[in-house]
């Protein structure tokens, strides 16, 4: 399980991370939603949204700590099926949890620059650490090829940490590059950036989440950690939106970003798959929408 990731340098990093302010570009008064690369309305069976389950996991449902890519051979193995509800706009996705499977969005390729991730989700009964809510990786993921990106509940014992939360690691031949994570930035009485804690789905409502990635362009850097300090790492600048409104912001790591990534839901390659519904998950390649498109994206969907 992730745990095992964490070390006291990892974790003093956490604290230390430079959180940016830095705004998304202007826009005029008129805000324009582009359309998306990707959408999946999750109204009912779609060959492009299927179940997938990972060889060898436990009675905990987990993998033990060992790496296994979710396979849709797996999820037929352990006759596990997607289910489709009463969703927030129609029907929605309902990953039960009830075997160990999630599932993954196939046919996508969001390249290596700018991106942006949006979906509803709906979280029956809260989420445990590590419980992932959406998860991008490269396709030969493995010990020494951990290039990935988590929407995530950081760890119980990760300070100032909460869901969701943005998690992203990548290796370089075998070593370590970057571990940035962040969750909720705030501002404390003197105006400084400080890291907050913060539980956007334990309440049990539909929520809109959005991620989006700035890889090129204005504001696309951001820092983690302490320059010249174990755990420093320089990545790209990710943006987190709920229900319309900024929630966080901080550094991604830039190999988490690959023309050869596979997408998934509610599960990971390691830890607990999700019990939740989603719904309108939508995937911008080469775009990440600005605060005001979300908050247009957001009152439409609403």
């Amino acid at each position: 399980m992730m745990k095992k990731f964490l070390s006291g340098v990892l974790v003093t990093a956490l604290v230390l991370g430079t959180v940016s302010f830095a705004a998304p570009e202007k826009e005029a008064e008129a805000v324009t939603v582009p359309k998306a690369t990707y959408t999946f309305n999750m109204n009912g069976k779609n060959s492009k949204v299927v179940a997938v389950g990972r060889d060898g996991d436990d009675a905990s449902l987990t993998s033990g700590g060992k790496i296994k890519l979710p396979t849709a051979a797996q999820a037929k193995k352990i006759k596990a099926s997607l289910k489709y509800v009463k969703g927030h706009n129609g029907k929605a996705l309902s990953l039960d949890r009830t075997k160990s499977y999630g599932a993954q969005l196939k046919g996508v390729n969001l390249g290596a620059k700018d991106m942006t991730i949006s979906f509803w989700i709906q979280v029956p009964s809260g989420m445990g650490s590590y419980n992932s809510m959406f998860f991008m990786t490269n396709k030969t993921l493995n010990d020494k090829t951990q290039n990935w990106l988590s929407i995530t509940k950081g760890g119980a014992d990760w300070a100032n940490t909460g869901a969701p939360t943005i998690w992203s690691h990548s290796f370089v031949n075998g070593k370590e590059e970057g571990f940035p994570w962040y969750n909720k930035n705030g501002v404390n009485k003197k105006g400084e950036a400080v890291w907050e804690a913060g539980d956007a789905v334990g309440d049990k409502k539909w929520h809109h989440i959005v991620l989006a990635i700035k890889a090129t362009g204005k504001d696309n850097s951001c820092e983690y950690g302490e320059k010249g300090k174990d755990g420093y790492y320089k990545g790209y600048h990710g943006y987190t939106y709920v229900d319309g409104k900024a929630w966080g912001n901080g550094a991604i790591s830039k190999r988490a970003l690959s023309t050869s990534n596979l997408f998934f839901l509610g599960i990971n390659a390691w830890d607990t798959p999700m019990k939740a519904l989603y719904d309108d998950v939508m995937l911008w390649k080469g775009k990440a929408l600005t605060a005001k498109q979300v908050k247009a994206l957001y009152n439409k969907q609403k």
